[in-house]
């Protein structure tokens, strides 16, 4: 079985709300974010993927419309899994259904700890786990793209990096 590889120069969209998914990727090489953009064209980001990475929407392999975008935050390389790949491995390796059920509940953990974060968390709570949770990402994202993901201003990021002591300069 050979899989399709895919390059993304930066600013290219892999995934647009409203397509249908039928399949979901895995970042070779890069950086990408989901994000959602709502009516009057503000974006929120949802999560950023980097090597080693699955990305896609949904819960594989089940085929759904896409309520988010996914963008190449610089240039990447990712490996496209059609969910029909999927159904067909899993019928003939059924020894892999566990290992698809943990990659779920990951996700699912992953989006209860995003959610009581926004929730419950002040901004600066929130930037000082996402410096932990994303250390290895950080000197890669433009501080816009982490306002986004905090749900706060650039201003707003600048503040409280400020009074961290952390150099606005990056």
């Amino acid at each position: 079985m050979t899989l399709t590889r895919t390059e993304l120069q930066s600013g290219r969209t892999l995934l647009k709300a409203g397509d249908n998914v039928e399949q979901c990727w895995w970042v070779e090489r890069g950086l990408l974010r989901s994000y959602y953009l709502d009516e009057l064209g503000v974006e929120s980001n949802r999560a950023f993927h980097c090597e080693g990475d699955w990305v896609g929407h949904g819960l594989p392999p089940v085929p759904i419309v896409s309520t988010c975008y996914i963008e190449a935050l610089e240039p990447s390389r990712v490996v496209r899994l059609p969910y029909g790949v999927l159904r067909n491995m899993l019928t003939t390796h059924p020894d892999l259904e566990p290992l698809l059920h943990e990659a779920h509940n990951s996700l699912f953990a992953s989006h209860a700890r995003r959610e009581a974060s926004l929730l419950g968390h002040s901004p600066a709570e929130r930037y000082q786990a996402f410096r932990v949770s994303h250390a290895h990402l950080e000197d890669r994202l433009p501080l816009r793209q982490v306002a986004l993901y905090l749900g706060v201003t650039n201003v707003s990021l600048s503040r409280i990096r400020g009074r961290m002591g952390l150099t606005n300069l990056r």
